[in-house]
């Protein structure tokens, strides 16, 4: 590619993702010059390609500027900055027919019965009745047993952190919530990755945060200059996101990409919040890295969180989560100990009576098997009897599906509804109208004939609409 094609492209990324918006000026011929290091020659055939194509145009002895109308030539998605986030009521209402016992929730991420230790977690709650410490508050950071676990298995994975820097919480949303209220104050803005996990709009809804919406990006997942174009433009305080199998769109960062933006978000003093709850279902070679472990150790400098939890792994009604920081974690078990004295001892000594029997290890690899073919068997179905109409992006890891279609999402679920099973509609995970074509879809459900059907009797909606 050609010097001046490659700047187009790059200046088509800019505008594309928000960085310039409708009717703004861009930089002249002599700035981008100095900006990107090019020649007058290169720069004025890249504005020709982008007058031609539509992306600016120029106003005599004034400049050039982002066409009014960009948005009928862009086709992907943008970053977006929002002064506040109203989304809990959208949320309910949508959730409660994701939610609806009568349907086959196809919608919701939660693992099916099957997929659970359920035999020994029986076994590892009679035990816990035996220890008498349950029935009091217990160890205000958590199980020291427990907390002594996750510190060994976490270091096994890059990120070394000791008991005294983990806290126990009541799941993973309750461990991201905490680090957000230990690193901002109302008013302050977080950068997240768009498509993202739907319950973290509450989030920041309740604590009353501005947010910058960053696209994930085809192929390459979180640009690193877009990134740092946005940390210049709006000045956030923390960056929320999910490196490992992001929740709905399954997206694993590369280990370049995570250096890359963990050094960015050191050298502009960024605070990380990592969720890392699907980390440990990947289906291919070894456990990926966290992001937070390429972060400077620096006492004294940016705050970094890496929160997770055993409900994808173990059950979800248990309860048992927690955060590690390796400079953070004292502001924020103050802070928990504010709300609340303890976590469900009952639960913490089960929980670590289970992982004491050493078949965790075996229990993941069990998991991690099935998934990866569900997700196989999952999309060979859809794509058949849709005829190929459905665009299913294939994660690495983790039990969900992100999947476009030609229908509205919010529209596919009340369709769905009608043959007894219920999808999750993309506009849960954006607060821009990007995902309205996207849907979700949980694998854990299985594959029995009884669910087969259902998939196939919904694949066909698609042929209907094409029909019609």
């Amino acid at each position: 590619m050609t010097k001046y094609k490659q700047l187009a492209e790059d200046l088509k990324l800019e505008i594309q993702s928000g960085y310039y918006s409708e009717k703004e000026r861009i930089p002249s011929l002599r700035e981008i010059q100095n900006l990107k290091s090019c020649s007058l020659t290169t720069a004025k055939e890249a504005y020709r390609i982008l007058e031609e194509e539509g992306y600016i145009f120029v106003i005599p002895q004034s400049g050039y500027f982002v066409h009014p109308n960009i948005s009928s030539v862009i086709s992907g998605p943008k970053n977006e900055f929002y002064p506040a986030v109203e989304a809990d009521d959208r949320i309910q209402q949508i959730m409660r027919t994701v939610m609806d016992p009568k349907l086959i929730s196809f919608g919701a991420a939660i693992p099916s019965d099957f997929y659970l230790p359920l035999g020994g977690l029986v076994s590892s709650f009679k035990k816990a009745l035996q220890h008498k410490e349950i029935f009091s508050y217990g160890d205000l950071q958590g199980h020291r047993g427990l907390r002594e676990w996750i510190s060994k298995r976490t270091s096994i994975q890059g990120y070394r952190v000791n008991a005294e820097e983990i806290q126990i919480t009541s799941g993973c949303t309750e461990a991201i919530t905490f680090s957000l209220l230990s690193t901002t104050e109302p008013g302050d803005t977080v950068i997240v990755p768009s498509p993202i996990y739907v319950g973290l709009f509450q989030i920041l809804e309740t604590l009353k945060l501005k947010v910058v919406e960053i696209p994930y990006r085809k192929n390459e997942g979180i640009s690193s200059d877009e990134y740092e174009k946005l940390i210049k433009r709006h000045k956030p305080k923390v960056f929320l996101f999910s490196a490992n199998f992001n929740n709905p769109n399954g997206v694993l960062m590369s280990e370049t990409s995570k250096q890359s933006l963990a050094k960015i978000s050191y050298l502009y003093g960024i605070h990380l919040v990592e969720d890392d709850i699907y980390g440990d279902l990947y289906f291919y070679g070894t456990r990926p890295r966290a992001l937070v472990s390429y972060f400077p150790e620096d006492p004294r400098g940016p705050k970094s969180f890496l929160c997770s939890s055993f409900s994808k792994t173990i059950a979800p009604g248990i309860r048992v989560g927690w955060v590690s920081s390796k400079n953070g974690i004292r502001d924020l078990s103050k802070r928990t100990r504010a709300y609340k004295i303890s976590e469900n001892n009952p639960a913490q000594v089960a929980v670590y009576e289970f992982l004491k029997l050493q078949t965790y290890e075996r229990h993941l690899k069990f998991l991690r098997t099935e998934y990866k073919n569900l997700i196989d068997e999952y999309i060979e179905l859809l794509s058949f009897y849709s005829e190929g109409i459905l665009q299913i992006q294939k994660p690495d890891g983790g039990f969900v599906l992100w999947i476009k279609s030609p229908l509205d999402g919010d529209k596919l679920l009340y369709e769905s509804k009608k043959i007894g099973m219920a999808i999750a509609p993309g506009s849960l995970f954006g607060l821009s109208k990007h995902w309205d074509n996207h849907f979700r879809l949980n694998v854990s459900v299985g594959f029995s004939p009884k669910i087969k059907e259902k998939l196939i009797q919904f694949s066909k909606l698609f042929l209907k609409k094409r029909k019609s």
